[in-house]
């Protein structure tokens, strides 16, 4: 399992590039962020975003991008606009979904966002959050999914349980 303490720090440079990418892509029109995906291998970067009629539509072809890639890259993420409740409250937020293909696990980090008081954009708010672990779709080799026995199954008489 891996441990987002342990990651590399040229893995989390990675990933706060995107989080700070998707800040700055916003911060004088407001948003909304278009869904990017970013890559890096060895230390070339490449960035591509997805414009589609629906906003839903550009993070599933951004997804779909990442898993389809090859080779695939050291590193990847998504980078998409969202929600997050913090201490009850609902915020905006630029959401990055991260990947090395060398770990078993991706990593889900958040930067909230506010409305600047001029209305001429937004401004970062509070720190960059953790949010999770997610299912890493750049895994430079996945396991093999195991598929349900297609045997019929012998059902145990009523008393024995």
């Amino acid at each position: 399992m891996a441990d987002i303490n342990e990651q590399s720090q040229k893995f989390m440079d990675f990933m706060f590039s995107g989080l700070d990418h998707g800040i700055y892509s916003i911060s004088d029109s407001g948003g909304p962020l278009i869904p990017f995906i970013m890559i890096q291998t060895g230390d070339k970067k490449e960035m591509k975003r997805f414009v589609t009629e629906r906003y839903e539509e550009g993070v599933a072809a951004a997804e779909k991008a990442l898993v389809e890639m090859q080779p695939k890259p050291d590193f990847g993420l998504i980078a998409f606009d969202g929600f997050i409740t913090w201490e009850e409250k609902k915020y905006d937020a630029v959401i990055v979904r991260a990947f090395d293909k060398t770990q078993d696990e991706g990593f889900q980090f958040c930067q909230r966002y506010i409305p600047k008081e001029d209305g001429s954009g937004i401004e970062p708010t509070g720190n960059s959050a953790f949010l999770g672990k997610s299912e890493n779709i750049i895994l430079e080799n996945p396991s093999p999914k195991t598929e349900p026995s297609k045997e019929p199954q012998k059902k145990k008489p009523w008393w024995k349980f």
